[in-house]
């Protein structure tokens, strides 16, 4: 069963598309020669900042990676997390959307907190899209 990551919007976002699984070989003689391995595309990233929040929600956010056991369990990301991006990159974003059959997991990189003052927090979590069986 997913697990629902926390309605908090970023203050930062990064993303990295998803890549094709190929390996290539360049032979003596200079010729290069790639493989492709699959039929999507899959092992996207997604990495979040959010500056200054409450340790509350920064609280959010470690029990969701903690429920998530790591990178064990699925996420639902909320639709805030790709505010202000365009309904294209939207789509990139949230791979439930377009079919593309991948799901947004925690990365194997626990998210990190930092104490910015009393009471409040910045934090960044990296997320990554894959290909499972389910």
């Amino acid at each position: 069963m997913a697990v629902t990551f926390p309605t908090i919007e970023p203050t930062a976002r990064s993303f990295t598309a998803p890549r094709w699984p190929t390996s290539g070989v360049t032979t003596q003689s200079g010729v290069t020669t790639r493989r492709l391995w699959g039929s999507r595309p899959s092992q996207a990233q997604l990495r979040l900042s959010f500056d200054n929040i409450s340790d509350d929600n920064a609280g959010l956010i470690v029990a969701a990676y903690n429920s998530a056991k790591g990178a064990t369990t699925e996420l639902t990301l909320p639709d805030v997390l790709f505010n202000g991006a365009s309904a294209a990159l939207t789509g990139w974003l949230n791979t439930t959307s377009t079919g593309a059959g991948m799901k947004w997991f925690f990365s194997e990189e626990p998210p990190t907190v930092e104490s910015v003052a009393p009471g409040r927090s910045s934090v960044r979590v990296a997320l990554v899209a894959e290909l499972r069986l389910t």
